[in-house]
């Protein structure tokens, strides 16, 4: 029996990056978390053999709100 459609990273999200993808990209923003960080934000995850997978959508969001948590935190905000 041949596999129809073999492709190693999870169908069920649309845009999966592994946390260090994530670190990496999250790095260029001048607001870097690191992987160990993103792992510990409860994001849902998919798990493709040894490898887990988040949305980088969801990463996105997840990094937007704590940018902006500490930026509040550290500036004199109104």
């Amino acid at each position: 029996m041949a596999i129809a459609n073999f492709s190693p990273l999870p169908a069920e999200i649309e845009d999966p990056v592994t946390y260090k993808e994530a670190s990496a990209l999250l790095a260029r923003t001048g607001h870097p978390y690191h992987a160990a960080s993103i792992a510990r934000w409860g994001l849902p995850k998919v798990r493709a053999g040894r490898t887990d997978y988040v949305s980088w959508s969801d990463v996105l969001e997840a990094h937007r709100e704590r940018v902006a948590v500490r930026l509040r935190s550290s500036s004199n905000w109104p």
